[in-house]
């Protein structure tokens, strides 16, 4: 209850993370915000899942085809090889989408519990942790084509664009760092 002559105190703004006064209208787009980046999480997070599941039925089908149709020939072991290398960059892909999906869970929604090595602090973060798994997945993909080279196709080519990728990458960390 009010006491007479005594004006009711004042509400304390709501103050964000450094320190600023929130008005309800921005408390609104944050919200909605949320709810946007929410989408961005559940459809990477749902591609992860979906791609991870797609290339462990690849890994049972090539180790059935494998088992099945053994063979001593060199041909068949680079096959082999090639498509190992292939299942192991569907995996890093998956792994990448996974990582967008938890570092914008992160920055844009709450705190997600996150193994020491996956620290997501801000955009540069994510770009950095992104960037490191795509030059390693150039890396296997090119393994993969220099494994099943039969000499028809231009690899000097296909290994300079790669190779290019991957020291622009390098530099921007150089740069960076």
């Amino acid at each position: 209850m009010e006491e007479k002559g005594r004006s009711p105190e004042p509400s304390t703004p709501v103050v964000n993370e450094c320190g600023y006064p929130e008005s309800g209208k921005v408390m609104v787009v944050r919200r909605v915000s949320r709810l946007v980046f929410l989408l961005a999480v559940l459809g990477s997070g749902i591609l992860a899942i979906a791609l991870f599941i797609y290339g462990f039925l690849v890994t049972i089908a090539s180790l059935g085809h494998a088992v099945t149709h053994f063979s001593m020939e060199l041909e068949a072991m680079k096959e082999v090889m090639a498509i190992s290398i292939e299942i192991i960059d569907l995996f890093l892909v998956a792994t990448v989408f996974y990582i967008i999906s938890l570092g914008f869970y992160e920055l844009f929604i709450s705190k997600a519990p996150l193994p020491g090595w996956l620290k997501i602090c801000d955009l540069d973060d994510l770009k950095d942790k992104l960037l490191g798994l795509v030059v390693i997945a150039l890396a296997v993909l090119f393994l993969g084509e220099a494994l099943t080279w039969t000499g028809a196709a231009d690899i000097l080519g296909y290994g300079i664009g790669t190779a290019a990728t991957i020291i622009a990458i390098s530099l921007y960390f150089w740069a960076k760092h």
